[in-house]
């Protein structure tokens, strides 16, 4: 079987749909190496992309070709088409809610990933313009591709309720994370990361973008609310959010106690997740959050929203508060930092739930929606 992958997001994207792109790939490579595997993408010079290019194996990786992928590279896709007809690709795989155009006409079987439609469903924190492209892109790759995976059942449910897109032609795959949060903890990695990091103290973790969707203020307010015996500490980036967080730490009183990381490398995050107390992600709303999973694969027990996609991905492994209730978040703090049991029960629920998201059993989940569309 060869199968070509949309690789775009593989060695441009950083963060979430580069992590999934990533981790897909690899899963597959490892468990399914008999078959043929190519990423197609737009040029890369980034040093991460580099490494991962030698790691996956130059040779499956394929740029542009013809008039409009050597001269426009931005819209590498007119031409894709023919790319994957040239290598004589069996499937196709659209990793990030689009796939190009010509697929069926070339007689190549397709698969998108929809990750979420938070665009659609909270349209205040998206532009127009963008909006309006990305439902294009969407309405696009449902109606036109031979199976939707959607990465958790709320996102079957928001295909079919908001874009009408048949519940039988759509599966649901679930999504793993780094091989390295599934291992166990290296002696010192804990000692070494904080110690890298000017961590002194027991602290409570959130790792994830600084926008407002991710509703950091709230987690500081509730934070201020448990106490200041553990500090906070915060990985991610942002730019506008970032100075409203930084505004919030100096409301509630609490400068000294909450420490925000950005640019923290993923060779680092396996030590912050094992090393914090409580991870603490009380997100609005996410197509999965995968950070959930890395705690939990860290041996973290987590606290996270009521609703949305947060109580299949969590599971018994977490405690679930409503994300507008700052109060809330503050209790659950205090609840299970007071309450040894409640901290190791779901520690040992954490890690019997999040077995389903391992990089075996969900390579093994997509491989078989794989041989269901070709074999039809």
């Amino acid at each position: 079987m060869r199968i070509g992958f949309d690789g775009k997001r593989i060695f441009h994207n950083w963060r979430g749909l580069g992590n999934y792109s990533r981790d897909l790939v690899l899963g597959l490579s490892e468990f399914y190496p008999d078959n043929e595997y190519l990423l197609f993408s737009p040029p890369f010079e980034d040093k991460r992309a580099l490494a991962f290019e030698n790691e996956f194996g130059a040779k499956k990786v394929v740029t542009p070709q013809g008039f409009w992928g050597k001269s426009f590279p931005s819209m590498w896709r007119r031409n894709l088409s023919s790319d994957l007809s040239t290598h004589q690709i069996d499937l196709y795989h659209g990793l990030s809610h689009e796939i190009p155009y010509g697929l069926k006409k070339a007689g190549i079987k397709s698969i998108v990933t929809i990750h979420d439609l938070i665009f659609m469903r909270y349209p205040h924190y998206f532009p127009w313009i963008d909006r309006r492209v990305y439902l294009s892109k969407v309405k696009h790759a449902v109606k036109e591709a031979d199976v939707v995976i959607a990465i958790c059942e709320q996102t079957k449910r928001d295909l079919v309720e908001m874009l009408n897109v048949s519940p039988d032609k759509i599966e649901v795959c679930y999504q793993s994370c780094h091989e390295q949060f599934q291992m166990p903890c290296i002696p010192d990695e804990v000692i070494n990361t904080r110690s890298k990091y000017g961590i002194d103290r027991d602290y409570i973790l959130y790792v994830g973008a600084f926008e407002e969707r991710k509703n950091i203020l709230n987690l500081i307010e509730g934070y201020s609310y448990f106490g200041t015996s553990l500090d906070l500490v915060l990985v991610g980036k942002g730019k506008n959010y970032l100075q409203l967080v930084e505004s919030k730490i100096k409301e509630c009183n609490v400068d000294n106690n909450v420490k925000i990381l950005s640019d923290v490398p993923m060779s680092d995050l396996k030590g912050l997740y094992t090393g914090a107390e409580v991870f603490c992600f009380p997100s609005f709303f996410e197509g999965f959050g995968i950070p959930i999973i890395e705690a939990m694969f860290s041996g973290t027990p987590v606290i996270t929203s009521q609703g949305s996609c947060f109580p299949e991905v969590g599971g018994d492994g977490a405690i679930y508060i409503d994300p507008n209730s700052s109060y809330q978040i503050g209790k659950a703090l205090f609840h299970i930092m007071n309450n040894p049991d409640l901290k190791q029960s779901l520690i040992e629920e954490g890690k019997k739930h999040v077995q389903q998201f391992s990089r075996e059993s969900t390579a093994r989940r997509l491989y078989e929606v794989y041989k269901q569309v070709l074999e039809e």
